[in-house]
C-alpha cells in the first residue's frame, strides 16, 4: 500500500490505539527500579496528589487503584451497592461496569442512551426508578460528557447516589469544571490505551473523607494501618483486618509511569483534539455517515467514532482493513451477552441501533496528521464509489 501526504512507501497499519511510550516513560520505570520499592508506596501517593491537582479537586480526595474496573467496584461499594439494590446503567458500555455491579451483589438495570452524546438517557432512566434503585452509573462515552447535570437533578429528586464512569473522560470538562471535580463519585482508568496510561491503573474520586479511609482499607485486603506506612515506602507489621478487602492498590512502578504521562497530559489532549477536529472537518459532509455533534473544546477525546447508516458498516470496515486502517466497535450492547440475558431493562431501541452502526477510527497521541487525512480519503472513497453495493 502506498501512503499519501508525505508518507509514501510505508506498509505500517494504522492502529486503532497506540499508546505513547517515550523516553520519559522509560525513564520513569528506571526511576521506580532505582528506588527499589516496587509495591504501593510514596510514588502512589505522589500520583494521587498530582491527579488531584490536575483535576482541581477542592474538598474531594482521590484514591489510585490497579485498574479502572477496581475503581468502579470500590466506588459502587462506597455508594452503597449491595444485594437487593439496583443500579441503572447504560447497556451501551464495556462490560467492566456491569461486572463491577455484579461483584457488589447489586443488580444492573439496563437503560437506553440519548442520541447526541450516546450517554445515559435521563428520561428513560427516570422510567426505571423504583424503591430498589440506589445508584445511577452513567458513562461519559468517548470523553464527551453525558447529560450529567440533568442526571444529578434526577438523583437529587429520588435520593440516589451517582457513580460517574469517567474512564473515557480524563481531562474533559463541563462548563469549565473538570469531570471528577464536582458531583458525587467519579472513576477513571489509566489502562494501556487511555489518554494517559499507567500500563494498567485507575482512580476513584470521593467527596467524603470517611469513604476514603474505608476504601483505603478495602483497596488493601481490609488492613487498617498499612496504607500510611506504604505511602512512606514502608510496611506496618502490627495491624488489624477490619473489613472485606481486595488487592486493588497501584504499585510504585505503575504510579511512576502515570506521573510521567500526567506531566504531558495537556499536550496529549491538545493534539488529540486536533485530530478529532480534522475528522469532523473531513467527514462531516460525507453522505452515509454521522459524526459526533461537538466542537471538542472541552473534551479530552479517548476515541473518535462515527455511525454508518444503511447496514453498510461491515463493508466499510473491510474496505478500511484492505487499505491498512484498523477499526473498532465500541460497544457491543451488554444486554446481548448470555450472562446478562435475564437482567432487567427498559426500552433499548436506540442502544441497539447505535451498536449496529458505530465504528471507532484510529486515535492516539502524536498521530501523523497525514494518517488522519488518508483515513478520511479512504472513507470518502468508499461512499463516493459506493463500494460494497
Amino acid at each position: 500500500m502506498t501512503r499519501r501526504h508525505g508518507r509514501s512507501q510505508t506498509h505500517r497499519e494504522i492502529a486503532v490505539f497506540e499508546p505513547y511510550l517515550g523516553h520519559d516513560t522509560l525513564g520513569a520505570v528506571a526511576r521506580a527500579f532505582h528506588e527499589r520499592w516496587l509495591g504501593m508506596g510514596a510514588a502512589t501517593r505522589e500520583f494521587e496528589e498530582e491527579l488531584a491537582r490536575f483535576l482541581g479537586l477542592l474538598d474531594r480526595q482521590v484514591l489510585a487503584t490497579n485498574t479502572g474496573t477496581s475503581a468502579l467496584h470500590l466506588g459502587l461499594l462506597a455508594a452503597g451497592a449491595r444485594p437487593g439494590v439496583e443500579v441503572i446503567v447504560p447497556s451501551f458500555n464495556f462490560v467492566a461496569d456491569h461486572q463491577a455491579i455484579v461483584a457488589t451483589g447489586a443488580t444492573p438495570v439496563f437503560c437506553d442512551i440519548e442520541e447526541q452524546t450516546l450517554g445515559l438517557d435521563p428520561d428513560k432512566a427516570r422510567s426505571l426508578i423504583n424503591d430498589r434503585t440506589a445508584i445511577l452509573l452513567p458513562l461519559h462515552f468517548s470523553g464527551i460528557p453525558c447529560e450529567i447535570d440533568t442526571l444529578y437533578d434526577l438523583a437529587r429528586e429520588h435520593n440516589l447516589r451517582v457513580v460517574e464512569d469517567a474512564t473515557h473522560a480524563f481531562g474533559s470538562s463541563v462548563d469549565n469544571r473538570k469531570v471528577g471535580s464536582f458531583g458525587d463519585i467519579a472513576c477513571f482508568s489509566f489502562d494501556p490505551v487511555k489518554v494517559i496510561t499507567c500500563i494498567d491503573g485507575g482512580a476513584v474520586v470521593l467527596p467524603d473523607s470517611e469513604d476514603v479511609a474505608s476504601l483505603q482499607q478495602g483497596r488493601l485486603l481490609g488492613i487498617d494501618r498499612d496504607t500510611v506506612e506504604r505511602y512512606r515506602n514502608g510496611r506496618a507489621w502490627d495491624y488489624d483486618v477490619v473489613r472485606p478487602g481486595y488487592r486493588y492498590h497501584l504499585t510504585n512502578v505503575m504510579a511512576r509511569i502515570g506521573l510521567s504521562q500526567l506531566a504531558r497530559v495537556d499536550e496529549f489532549i491538545t493534539n488529540r483534539r486536533r485530530y478529532c477536529t480534522l475528522y469532523q472537518e473531513r467527514l462531516g459532509n460525507v453522505e452515509g455517515i454521522s459524526v459526533p455533534l461537538t466542537s471538542y473544546d472541552e473534551i479530552s477525546p479517548f476515541i473518535y467514532w462515527m455511525r454508518v447508516t444503511e447496514s453498510r458498516r461491515q463493508a466499510l470496515i473491510d474496505h478500511l482493513r484492505g487499505r491498512g486502517v484498523a477499526t473498532g466497535i465500541h460497544f457491543m450492547p451488554a444486554h446481548a451477552f448470555s450472562f446478562f440475558g435475564d437482567a432487567p431493562r427498559g426500552d433499548l431501541s436506540r442502544t441497539e441501533r447505535v451498536s449496529s452502526e458505530i465504528v471507532t477510527l484510529p486515535l492516539h497521541s502524536f498521530m501523523h496528521e497525514d494518517d488522519v487525512e488518508y483515513i478520511c480519503e479512504v472513507i470518502a472513497d468508499f461512499f463516493t464509489k459506493r463500494v460494497g453495493r
